[in-house]
């Protein structure tokens, strides 16, 4: 599991920094994608806000939103849910 969300680390990580800030119109999917793509690379928090341009809150909001939405309850099951999807959509 943890070798699949690090797969290809480096490729994600350039297209989340290169990417520009958010924009009212990326995409809630977007804004979610660009802001794992950051956190499984290593940036904590704070550091995957100054990339995305949002705060630190708005960061925690992000991820509790995508918690809600799978109904899950913490930041390790979010990791396996997004790691078992990011492998089901390379199948």
């Amino acid at each position: 599991m943890i070798r699949v969300m690090c797969e290809n680390c480096d490729q994600i990580h350039q297209r989340a920094i290169s990417a520009l800030p958010y924009s009212r119109r990326e995409t809630i999917e977007n804004r979610h994608e660009r802001l794992i793509a950051l956190l499984v690379t290593g940036h904590t928090d704070a550091s995957a806000a100054r990339q995305l341009g949002v705060s630190r809150r708005t960061v925690t909001y992000m991820l509790r939103s995508m918690m809600d939405e799978l109904g899950i309850n913490n930041r390790f099951q979010l990791g396996i849910a997004v790691g078992a999807r990011h492998d089901g959509h390379r199948t």
